[in-house]
């Protein structure tokens, strides 16, 4: 089953600062029973604006059968046999599944996949919005179905039935977790072909779970796994004109303070080249928010950059390499967006987010992140600014440099962007996202791998990015 798949290929998460840490655990406490309905009236998403789909409308289903046709009676046999015969697996799956919003669950399936084929952090970026935005829109429609419709709940219609999940209060028409789940689905398996049978495994089990739950009906989840799948091809379609799929023709200059690869990466080409160019979510282009350029190499300013990075380096305390090795999210891991996707989720079962609210938390997220590494490479690649561990004769990072350009720094724009959104959705949590952001940023200047500039430019295109995000949330009310 997906759950046994999923947690066996697991490699464990990078530890974890002491705050988010006792944060998800006091989450993982409380447990399944503990969070709100999947979807309640106050925050039926009807006028959140999507972001694949012209109108939420786009892919409505045809009406349910109607209450006391042959159809709908059908259907209520068939989930009073299943709660008649449970089982270890079923119980598992409900566990699973029912314990938390479909969002996180996702989500968690995207960062194992990432952690085990190495997914490096801007493709991961890519994923992570190309998912949740799909979640986002899956929810979206099958909301404006809920609302369409209007249909009541199984147990509601047939005595025999019991509710073993936390109930939507709108309808049950249309499953809003078969939505997401043939959504995600979709989208994940043309991103991860060869994990196509983890990914329909996983809905299979969702679609199951909301039927012997009580939940959903057969014609619920049908009408949601309809609506999942065309959301789905919209998010794949999407991916394909993104410009994620370009060649690099060019070639890397060579200028006094240029970039050029580290012993490890010798005749190699920089990592990702071409994703300065890709379509972005959130700008209008890729270079809107592109910098000024960095210090020229042997100027006073560039100097003085050096000698802080030498002096770090020779008098480097304890709790900066905890912060260093702590933030360093490397091959194998979460990668930085995934770090912020973690506590996002963290934050979210802390605060009993429905599905609509987690779906609209983690594509918008997703959004800034993805954003922050296309304007992030474009600078990149703009400049061309060379590492201290290659401008710096004898130098060796404490943590391993990156194969691409220095300027500006992927960690503190994706940290600068992460942090300001999601103090927008968890205004409480603000200043302290802020922190981890600057902590986030000013751990590559303690691993030897940036120069302060970096970080600091970095973090403020991060947020102008988050700014635009913040902006379209606010415009359609799904900020408030």
């Amino acid at each position: 089953m997906i759950v046994a798949r999923i947690f066996n290929r697991r490699r464990g998460l990078s530890a974890s600062r002491a705050g988010i840490l006792a944060l998800v655990v006091s989450v993982l406490a409380l447990g399944a029973g503990a969070f709100a309905p999947q979807v309640t009236r106050a925050d039926a998403p009807a006028h959140w604006r999507p972001f694949l789909m012209t109108t939420v409308s786009d892919v409505r289903p045809a009406p349910p059968p109607a209450t006391g046709t042959d159809a709908d009676r059908h259907d209520l046999d068939e989930i009073v046999e299943l709660q008649a015969a449970p089982g270890d697996r079923r119980a598992t799956a409900i566990t699973y599944w029912a314990a938390q919003p479909s969002p996180t669950r996702w989500n968690e399936i995207l960062l194992s996949i990432v952690r085990i084929e190495k997914v490096n952090p801007v493709r991961t970026s890519r994923a992570i919005a190309l998912l949740n935005a799909a979640i986002y829109d899956a929810v979206l429609a099958a909301c404006d179905a809920k609302l369409a419709y209007r249909r009541s709940l199984p147990s509601s219609r047939d005595a025999r039935i019991r509710n073993l999940a936390v109930a939507d209060d709108i309808s049950s028409y249309a499953a809003t977790d078969a939505a997401i789940a043939a959504a995600a689905r979709t989208i994940l398996t043309s991103l991860f072909p060869g994990d196509a049978e983890t990914f329909s495994t996983a809905a299979d089990e969702v679609e199951m779970v909301r039927i012997a739950t009580g939940m959903n009906t057969r014609s619920d989840v049908a009408a949601g796994e309809a609506i999942g799948v065309a959301v789905g091809r919209l998010a794949v379609q999407r991916a394909k004109t993104d410009g994620a799929d370009a060649i690099f023709k060019g070639s890397v200059p060579a200028f006094p303070g240029a970039w050029a690869p580290a012993k490890p990466f010798a005749n190699q080409l920089p990592d990702e080249p071409m994703a300065g160019t890709w379509r972005p979510w959130l700008m209008t282009r890729s270079s809107q928010f592109r910098p000024g350029p960095p210090p020229a190499f042997k100027s006073a300013a560039w100097q003085a950059e050096a000698d802080e990075v030498l002096s770090v380096a020779a008098n480097l305390t304890d709790e900066q390499f905890r912060i260093a090795r702590f933030w360093a999210d490397g091959a194998g891991t979460d990668t930085p967006p995934g770090h912020w996707i973690r506590f996002a989720i963290a934050m979210g079962l802390r605060d009993h987010l429905t599905t609509p609210g987690f779906a609209r938390v983690l594509a918008y997220l997703g959004a800034a992140e993805a954003d922050a590494f296309i304007a992030c490479w474009d600078a990149k690649y703009a400049y061309w600014s060379g590492r201290p561990t290659g401008l710096l004769p004898g130098f060796a990072s404490m943590i391993i440099t990156p194969n691409f350009p220095s300027y500006i720094s992927g960690h503190a724009t994706v940290s600068g962007a992460a942090s300001a959104v999601l103090g927008a959705f968890f205004p409480s949590d603000a200043g302290r996202l802020r922190a981890q952001a600057e902590e986030a940023a000013v751990s590559r200047l303690y691993g030897g791998i940036h120069w302060r500039v970096d970080n600091e430019v970095g973090l403020r295109v991060g947020r102008q990015i988050a700014e635009a995000g913040i902006s379209r949330a606010e415009g359609d009310g799904s900020l408030r």
